[in-house]
């Protein structure tokens, strides 16, 4: 098995997903995300479940996995649109329009008319503002 430095260190920044320390667990997500590692998704969707109780490292793998944009963790990131904890409630929305607009379209609808939360609202009424890259390109006759 080719068993290069790069995959060694996915593979220790997957683990470092469960270590007890936050702001650990928060940095190696962060990196994950920022090293777009699809081969984390599993890793970082089991570290979600687990990591119930941190806040700051759910943000940081929700952020992680819109921008990985695999769209394994589509159906985990809508239900943690609608039921985390707020800070992740919006980070969940951006990170499911960055997976997909159009499966998110309906998402942030029925948050922006149900959610409790003024803010969550607000980031779905700002996303669903957002032009879409390439939109006007592609529905402008040619």
């Amino acid at each position: 098995m080719d068993d290069r430095p790069d995959d060694r260190y996915e593979r220790a920044l997957m683990e470092g997903l469960r270590h007890p320390r936050p702001d650990i667990a928060q940095t190696c997500a962060w990196i994950l995300g920022q090293r777009r590692v699809r081969a984390a998704v599993p890793a970082l969707l089991a570290a979600l479940e687990a990591r119930s109780c941190d806040i700051d490292v759910q943000a940081a793998i929700v952020t992680a996995l819109g921008r990985i944009g695999d769209p394994r963790a589509f159906a985990t990131l809508a239900r943690v649109a609608r039921q985390g904890a707020v800070p992740v409630r919006r980070v969940a929305l951006a990170a499911l329009w960055a997976i997909d607009q159009e499966r998110a379209r309906p998402v942030l609808e029925d948050v922006l008319a149900t959610d409790s939360s003024a803010g969550v609202r607000s980031e779905a009424a700002r996303l669903l503002r957002e032009e879409t890259p390439g939109a006007r390109a592609r529905s402008s006759p040619s």
